[in-house]
């Protein structure tokens, strides 16, 4: 069950607030409530300019995944855990803060900063169970994330446009509220210690870019670029996501035309090409990492072709 109520201020054309309650109420697989308050302030100085801050208690259930595994008897076989303590994932409880501001330069280019940091308590992740490609949900006793964000957006000329963005975070859990048979002893060892586990998913530095350009009226060329500094990983010996994969890009190509009928219908094909070139590239190769119980490649080289019809 989940309650909520939300009002806006606005004193004057520079100040908008935003006020927010919500209440949740889970009887089921666990029984659980919270009250979560909410503020939002921004203030514009002009129409060019705007800085916002925001404040919010969360609520995050468990995944209707996260239910008792262990309710099958893995006694005696190959995917018998190392430690068998199973205990109901609780839910995650939030803090979180976020500050930034957008800014207009010249007609055409539009520039965003954000910051944000998140305290959690049962922090919620997922891990391979083994071998196999399913998750299975469990928590951190408690856990931060935070990063910095900084996007562009520009109009080069009425057919050229491109946008980018730049970011930097971390995530970091401490202690094992849930979840203990879906890891090795050593991996259990070191969540525990004092200076916690990063999470397998804590890449330092990500980034994207995408151009458009439209040669004519109804054609349209897409070129986009994807960058990670390399998920976390150790080698062997060393402590649980002390280090990193390699980094890795990628490239991808899309072409779409547009062919218009009478009645405002429209035809549109499209060609996309993804890993333009075919960069083979391991993402994760399944060893020391929470989270990650099996090596990940990116995808080879793929050509896909798409039609829509739009009546």
């Amino acid at each position: 069950e989940e309650f909520w109520i939300q009002d806006q201020y606005t004193p004057n054309d520079q100040w908008t607030i935003n006020l927010g309650l919500r209440l949740d109420n889970i009887h089921g697989y666990i029984e659980a409530f919270q009250v979560s308050p909410r503020i939002g302030v921004t203030y514009a100085p002009n129409k060019r300019h705007a800085f916002r801050a925001f404040y919010g208690r969360l609520f995050t259930p468990p995944n209707l995944e996260a239910l008792p595994f262990l309710a099958l008897n893995l006694e005696g076989t190959t995917a018998e855990p190392e430690d068998d303590t199973n205990i109901r994932t609780k839910p995650e409880r939030s803090h979180y803060f976020e500050i930034g501001s957008t800014h207009a330069i010249g007609r055409s280019t539009v520039i965003q900063l954000t910051g944000y940091h998140k305290y959690s308590t049962n922090m919620a992740d997922a891990h391979q169970f083994q071998s196999t490609p399913m998750l299975n949900y469990f928590a951190f006793e408690r856990g931060w994330q935070q990063g910095i964000d900084f996007s562009v957006k520009t109009k080069l000329s009425n057919t050229l446009t491109a946008r980018g963005n730049v970011a930097w975070g971390r995530c970091k859990g401490f202690g094992l509220q849930s979840g203990h048979f879906l890891l090795h002893g050593h991996e259990l060892r070191d969540i525990q210690l004092p200076g916690g586990t990063y999470c397998d998913h804590s890449q330092d530095i990500t980034s994207s870019a995408v151009v458009t350009y439209r040669p004519f009226t109804n054609t349209t060329i897409t070129a986009q670029m994807f960058f990670g500094s390399g998920l976390r990983s150790a080698e062997e010996g060393q402590r649980t996501n002390s280090g990193n994969e390699d980094s890795n890009t990628t490239y991808n190509l899309s072409l779409t035309q547009v062919f218009p009928f009478a009645k405002k219908q429209k035809l549109l094909l499209a060609v996309d090409v993804v890993n333009l070139f075919d960069q083979q590239e391991f993402l994760n190769t399944g060893e020391q990492s929470v989270g990650l119980g099996v090596s990940h490649a990116n995808m080879p080289r793929s050509v896909f072709f798409r039609a829509q019809w739009f009546f």
